[in-house]
């Protein structure tokens, strides 16, 4: 198990020349993967008014994230990152970098919040972690918000544990779908939808939470469903960066940046 203090000792000794793209590779970089397997599950949610990010690291999806809302709040447990994160997007104005402490979102206020997002960062966070930000989150979450996280589901996995299970990328071994679903519950939020997904194995290991608030227009019951060729995406993708570069993983007129333009444009 992977301790707040582990993980910040961790990440601010890795390597960090990359900025994080070796983990995009499977899809061809980071580009890819935001267009081919983020954006279809996260568009329905931006543009937004407010965001948060959380554990940006060095800035691999806020720099998609900057154009979607008039105001981004970026957190990340090193201040590394933060000073990584700071220098990327100084002339955002509309950005602000802060350091958490692992488990909150300090400075940001009650119900002032469109949109949470963490993806490829808390699958390291036990589930006391995932408890606090989820309590953060049901803080901070405006009326008609929610939340799309991506976290570990290795404590289903270790229960029963499949023929030739290992934990090869460090998951966090407390964390599962059940237990999200609960903390969110108790949090007085809802859980709409979860994604069991594999990475980088044959077993599903990860997990994609949206939550939401009680009366938001995204609460439904729970839909659980299991995705065992998740890979397939990247490799899918993968080969078509390779065949036409990253170029031809950008946004048509009416998405990203150009809608969020439009967006801001029409409250102005």
């Amino acid at each position: 198990m992977a301790t707040i203090e582990e993980n910040r000792r961790h990440w601010s000794s890795y390597d960090w020349r990359s900025g994080g793209e070796e983990w995009s590779e499977s899809w061809g970089g980071s580009s890819s993967q935001w267009w081919g397997s983020l954006w279809p599950r996260i568009r329905p949610f931006l543009p937004c008014r407010a965001a948060v990010e959380i554990a940006c690291g060095h800035g691999r999806w806020s720099e998609f994230l900057v154009g979607q809302a008039d105001s981004l709040e970026l957190f990340d447990l090193t201040p590394e990152a933060v000073e990584a994160c700071t220098l990327r997007f100084a002339e955002h104005r509309h950005v602000r970098v802060r350091q958490t402490d692992g488990k909150s979102l300090p400075g940001v206020g009650t119900g002032a919040i469109d949109f949470v997002f963490s993806f490829d960062s808390l699958v390291h966070a036990e589930i006391e972690v995932l408890v606090s930000y989820v309590e953060e989150i049901a803080r901070v979450l405006s009326p008609g918000g929610a939340a799309f996280l991506h976290h570990s589901n290795v404590a289903a996995l270790l229960a029963e544990p499949p023929a030739g299970f290992e934990n090869r990328h460090w998951r966090a071994e407390s964390a599962s779908a059940v237990a999200v679903a609960e903390a969110a519950e108790a949090s007085g939020l809802v859980c709409s939808g979860q994604e069991l997904v594999n990475w980088g194995c044959p077993w599903l290991t990860d997990v994609f939470s949206l939550v939401t608030r009680p009366g938001s227009r995204w609460e439904r019951p729970l839909r659980r469903v299991e995705n065992p060729d998740f890979m397939a995406e990247a490799t899918s993708f993968g080969r078509a960066s390779r065949a036409f570069g990253e170029a031809g993983f950008r946004p048509d007129p009416a998405s990203a940046t150009g809608l969020s333009g439009w967006w801001r444009r029409k409250r102005r």
